[in-house]
């Protein structure tokens, strides 16, 4: 065929092939176009919390003279360890404690102070029913009448040890209830071994009686050290906040574009100090494998975690610390799968001061209704 006739048929069909060109291109062109500017993820992410958290992981020892005044104070449970069945086994050498664990045995023994009096004047009562008991010449409160329910009223395990307080109940019911060896007459009462019951209630007087005496002079004791005891305390709690802290960054991600994204576990919490001067702590999202995906159009709360601070260099370490809840600014940066680097809002590296704005907004207008 001819250059001319080709020409003359391309003439004739000139609008034809042109429309099949641009279907062609239009076929082609369009997904290419969805794929890069309409089905895309839109990654948004909104810091609206940072909490600093101190870290259960951080034990001490009980080891000054004063720490081991609060010793009384702590779970007996604790100086013990434990098998796999849940059954106490062999007694701690060197137990260690957390700071709240002690903070909490600290307020009880400020409590015990205040309460020792009370606790005395019910000791004491206990006291004189005993001696009344022990008196020959009252006719009120007789040996051959003395019950387990009297000494249970007592409630001697809130002041001795349960076992010993255990056995005295076991040992005033064996002696007026247990018959085995007694012999009945008719027309009498059962004999009572009142010489037994008097030895017995002489050892609980005893113990009572020393139970005062300890109580006041560990409350007076405690008396003269409480200052002591609070610097300490404080001491270790500022330990624990700038080496066993962490940061637990609440972020609202929001994917407004028309197709999924998933996000990397690992994030970036970027705190600027000043003009050069940051510091970047890295941050862990908490159950990834249930909160990393984004369908479009979706909305997650996600939570980031920072490593202990004591894990960190001691230049960041110092300069978090010194920043925390001051001048610092803290932003996120995530990224996901297909590596695309999203970036957060900018928000106070402080504890609840983000809250404390989002209030005053609120205020703002709540004044304006």
């Amino acid at each position: 065929m001819s250059l001319k006739t080709i020409n003359e048929i391309l003439g004739k069909h000139a609008k034809a092939i042109i429309l099949f060109i641009m279907g062609i291109l239009s076929a082609a062109i369009i997904p290419i176009w969805q794929i890069h500017f309409i089905a895309q993820p839109d990654i948004n992410i909104e810091i609206t919390e940072i909490r600093r958290i101190n870290s259960d992981d951080f034990k001490v020892p009980l080891s000054t003279d004063e720490l081991q005044l609060i010793k009384p104070y702590l779970d007996e449970d604790l100086f013990y360890s434990y098998d796999k069945n849940g059954k106490r086994a062999d007694k701690i050498n060197h137990p260690e404690f957390t700071i709240d664990t002690i903070s909490t045995a600290f307020e009880k023994s400020k409590t015990d102070m205040k309460n020792i009096t009370e606790t005395r004047s019910i000791l004491n009562s206990h006291i004189d029913i005993i001696d009344k008991y022990l008196d020959p010449q009252d006719k009120v409160h007789l040996l051959t009448e003395f019950r387990v329910g009297d000494i249970k009223d007592w409630s001697l395990r809130n002041y001795i040890d349960d076992d010993e307080a255990r056995y005295y109940e076991e040992q005033v019911l064996k002696i007026t209830r247990d018959y085995t060896d007694m012999h009945f007459q008719k027309g009498k009462a059962v004999p009572i071994n009142t010489a037994a019951l008097t030895f017995l209630l002489s050892d609980v007087k005893k113990d009572l009686l020393e139970v005062i005496s300890e109580n006041e002079v560990r409350v007076e004791t405690l008396r003269d050290n409480l200052q002591a005891i609070d610097t300490q305390i404080a001491k270790l709690k500022i330990e624990q906040k700038n080496l066993y802290s962490y940061f637990d960054v609440s972020v609202v991600t929001t994917n407004n574009g028309r197709a999924s994204a998933s996000l990397r576990p690992a994030a970036l919490l970027r705190v600027d100090i000043s003009k050069d001067n940051y510091v970047n702590l890295n941050l862990e999202m908490q159950d990834y494998q249930r909160q990393s995906n984004f369908p479009a159009g979706s909305t997650n709360i996600l939570h980031y975690k920072s490593r202990i601070l004591h894990e960190i260099p001691a230049e960041d370490r110092t300069m978090v610390n010194t920043f925390w809840g001051s001048t610092g600014r803290a932003s996120v940066l995530s990224l996901d799968t297909k590596q695309n680097i999203y970036t957060s809002n900018t928000i106070a590296f402080a504890d609840n001061s983000n809250q404390k704005v989002m209030f005053d907004k609120l205020k703002e207008a709540a004044n304006a209704l």
